[in-house]
């Protein structure tokens, strides 16, 4: 099998959705595969799967062309559910693929072999914060999935616990394959951080956080915390917000809406202005409630940006000791260590130091090989 390589298919739809961690992922994945291919000549055969046309700027391409042994398939149809079950795996056993890997859901096959990339079940453990509807469909399509998924991917070693105690997974099936920053994600330098800086109307300092508002991520407390400390040292800064509204965000909105002008709320900001946002602020506060890994973490350390987050899930095994963890559920503490941020200069510079250290362990090179490691055990137990 790895003499002639595998024949793979992916769910590449999420590379033409706006930033979400699925598509940091499967963008993250594709570059590891490619450079595996590039790099160490592992013979892989792989078809990359949209609902619509394709992007023009895949990692996998080079001078606008694909990659020998990769190719794109567009599926179009516009019912999703129709074409997680039926168009894709028709399409996959046409081409006589050797596995298929998606995000979450996926067709109930096992021929060609099926893996699934699952980045956290926060619907499980924490049902108060998703409507019953959405649990329901994500509990049941998972179930399903489970049943035929020959491996099981995800990010951290909090995850593959959660996947092991709730869905009562065996270990065997299970790979921990951590993420990094998405392809192309740098820091940028002086000029451009200013120009970004101008066109969404941020002035300096401020504290920076990075998110879909929705109840996980915390913002409330976060809020309180920031104006906690604020108010006890006078401080200039303002805490600016880039992420669009989600759902069941409505106690975040009226946070919002009472800090005035502390908050500045930017909404979706686009992908090529994050960095720029990063690298601006003072420091980045991420006391999210729970996360199944925590790739802005990842993001604020590439640009040199001190990290606050909260000491639970997947985050302290993603930032190590480059971060200053608090408990996320204890404003007084957000607040502690905002001041401590913002007011010791050698203390921004230790982690900022840290964080880009720490963000040396993580790249998608060994992400894809411990994925492939996966798939060649996928197949091999078909």
């Amino acid at each position: 099998m790895a003499e002639r390589g595998l024949r793979i298919g992916i769910d590449a739809r999420a590379i033409s959705y706006p930033k979400t961690g699925d598509r940091s992922y499967a963008l993250g994945l594709v570059d590891g595969l490619a450079r595996l291919m590039e790099q160490e000549r592992t013979p892989l055969d792989v078809t990359l799967f949209f609902d619509c046309e394709s992007p023009g700027d895949l990692p996998c391409m080079h001078e606008g062309e694909l990659l020998p042994g990769w190719r794109t398939r567009v599926l179009p149809s516009a019912n999703s559910r129709l074409w997680t079950l039926v168009l894709l795996p028709q399409a996959a056993r046409e081409l006589h693929l050797d596995l298929l890997h998606v995000q979450y859901n996926g067709p109930r096959t096992t021929n060609p072999a099926l893996v699934t990339t699952v980045h956290d079940i926060s619907f499980r453990l924490f049902p108060q914060w998703f409507p019953l509807k959405d649990r329901l469909v994500l509990d049941l399509g998972l179930r399903s999935t489970f049943s035929v998924a020959r491996s099981v991917l995800t990010g951290s070693e909090c995850t593959r616990e959660d996947l092991e105690r709730v869905y009562g997974l065996p270990p065997e099936r299970i790979a921990v394959t951590p993420y990094a920053i998405t392809p192309g994600f740098r820091a940028p330098d002086a000029g451009g951080v200013e120009e970004v800086l101008a066109r969404h109307d941020v002035t300096r300092p401020y504290v920076l956080f990075v998110g879909v508002r929705q109840p996980r991520k915390n913002l409330p407390r976060a809020i309180a915390a920031f104006q906690q400390a604020r108010k006890q040292a006078g401080l200039p800064h303002r805490l600016v917000l880039a992420g669009k509204r989600g759902w069941q965000a409505d106690e975040t909105e009226r946070a919002i809406e009472a800090a005035g002008d502390d908050v500045q709320p930017l909404g979706y900001v686009p992908d090529a202005d994050l960095p720029a946002l990063y690298s601006g602020a003072d420091a980045f506060l991420f006391p999210s409630l729970y996360e199944g890994f925590g790739l802005p973490v990842l993001e604020a350390f590439e640009c040199g940006t001190p990290v606050i987050a909260g000491d639970v899930s997947a985050m302290p095994e993603v930032a190590g000791d480059a971060a200053l963890l608090v408990d996320p559920r204890d404003e007084g503490q957000i607040a502690e260590a905002l001041l401590r941020v913002l007011g010791d200069a050698e203390l921004r510079a230790m982690l900022a130091e840290r964080g880009r250290a720490r963000l040396r362990e993580f790249d998608w090179l060994e992400t894809a090989r411990a994925t492939l490691s996966a798939y060649r055990q996928a197949v091999e137990g078909a």
